[in-house]
Parts: C-alpha cells; structure tokens; sequence
C-alpha cells in the first residue's frame, strides 16, 4: 500500500460520522485512486484499496481548504483589477466622450457659421449627428459599468459561497463536493 501518511489501523481517525457501508468503519481515510472516503479496513492489506495511494481524510480536506482559500483570493485578485478599471479607466473615457464631443460641435458650428444663409439644414443634421455620436458613446460607457458591476456581483456571489462551504462544510462533505465545488466556479473565474 502506497500510504501517504501512517499505516491505517482500527479506530484511527476522527470519531463518529458517516460509516462504511461495507466494515461499519468510520471513513477516515482517503483513496486518492479513487477518489473517495474509505474505512480503515478498505485501505487495510485484506481492504478493496490495497496498493492505492491512501492518506488521512483529514489530509485532503485541509488540501481542498487551501484550494478554496486560493481560489477566494484570486477572486479577489480580479475584483480589485475590475473596481480599479471602473474608477480609473471609465471616467477619463467619459471625459474624453465629452471633450470630443466638444470639439466636433465647436469645429462644426466655425466651418458651416460661414456658409450658414446657404446650408441652414446641414449644420442642424451634423450637429444631429455628433450628439448621436455623443449619445452612443455614454451608452457604451454605461453598458460597460453594468457588465462590470455584474461581474463584481458574480465574483462577490462565488467568493461568499464558497467561504460558506469552507465554513459549513466538515471533512466528508468537503470531499465529496470537491469536483462540484471547482466545476461550478470554474466557468466564473477563468475568464
């Protein structure tokens, strides 16, 4: 047996929880080739996981805690990069949105001031047209902000759920979430 941690004998391990259907044991014990809680027995030299690669229960669940605490910092990691993206870069392009804006009306208000008896209508349809511009450009900065307050709020949401499970959570279940756990989350945070 490739144990990882000391031989498994009878009653080692944390006290009272889920049994093993098989030996009544506790399940205190982890078969890494499986993949899954075993009893003593299972990883003992007569038990179904002999020559696995076996470590205690408790083991792996501090392994998946710091996976967990990992993944809530680089959430938030993200969160941080998405506030400062918001606070820094969203309003110089709305001022910049607005400075041009600005110059378009000014520079089309000297050129057609000019000529003004002759194309009345034309500068009433540029000047229509740079606040269109003007127009779709605070649109796009407010689309922006929604999308990242979204993220934030999805980031947020990911981050609690799983500090609840840290804190929820004992060993087994911990285990037994685990593909769950870093399969539903995983879509969120790789983009």
């Amino acid at each position: 047996m490739s144990a990882e941690g000391a031989e498994p004998g009878p009653g080692s391990g944390p006290g009272p929880g889920p049994l093993c259907p098989e030996h009544g044991q506790a399940l205190s014990w982890f078969c890494r080739s499986e993949r899954r809680p075993v009893c003593a027995a299972c990883a003992g030299l007569g038990g179904r996981c002999r020559g696995h690669r076996i470590r205690r229960a408790e083991e792996r669940a501090e392994e998946l805690r710091n996976k967990i605490v990992d993944q809530c910092e680089r959430l938030q990691l993200q969160s941080a990069a998405i506030t400062k993206y918001v606070a820094d870069v969203l309003p110089g392009k709305n001022q910049r949105a607005v400075s041009m804006a600005s110059a378009a009306r000014e520079l089309v208000i000297q050129r057609l001031s000019l000529v003004r008896s002759l194309c009345e209508s034309e500068e009433q349809r540029l000047l229509e047209q740079v606040h269109g511009e003007e127009e779709r450009a605070h649109q796009s900065i407010l689309t922006q902000r929604v999308h990242w307050a979204e993220a934030l709020q999805k980031l947020d949401t990911i981050r609690t759920s799983l500090v609840g499970m840290l804190t929820h959570l004992d060993d087994l279940q911990l285990i037994q979430k685990e593909q769950e756990i870093f399969e539903r989350h995983r879509g969120h945070t790789d983009r």
